[in-house]
């Protein structure tokens, strides 16, 4: 199962454009680890995007999270979690995040769609609350030319 959990993961964020993949992509505190990433759908491949309900588009966005137990996806064990939050726009205009779970055989990640006022920076402020583990920030920023 844990096996399982690392080849969707990994395979999940191999869609994901190399740009937008950095070693700083995660929070790492607590015992967890907090990976994130935001991306315009229009970049993720067909196929995936029909297999999470995702319309593709150059405005609209998908933000991934995922939470593991533990110091790296390669050793960690998914956890579940509760996932709260809000993009801004460089002007300071609020865009709602509604986060929904999906277990893809034991592992769960956090999907989240939004509109994209291109060309803009996204300003993302989340909180991540593990079953069982106290609230996790998390802040990053993406630029969306």
């Amino acid at each position: 199962m844990r096996n399982r959990a690392r080849l969707v993961l990994l395979g999940l964020l191999l869609t994901l454009p190399p740009s937008t993949l950095r070693a700083a992509d995660a929070v790492k505190t607590q015992g967890y680890a907090v990976y994130y990433s935001a991306v315009a759908t229009d970049t993720i491949p067909m196929q995936v995007a029909a297999r999470h309900g995702l319309r593709r588009a150059a405005d609209e966005g998908v933000v991934n999270i995922s939470v593991m137990r533990g110091p790296d996806a390669a050793r960690g064990t998914p956890v579940a979690a509760t996932v709260r939050g809000a993009a801004y726009t460089l002007l300071g205009k609020r865009l709602a995040l509604n986060f929904r779970a999906v277990d893809d055989a034991g592992m769960v990640y956090y999907l989240a769609t939004l509109h994209i006022p291109r060309p803009d920076t996204l300003r993302f402020m989340l909180t991540v609350t593990p079953v069982g583990g106290a609230p996790i920030a998390v802040e990053f920023s993406r630029d969306f030319p």
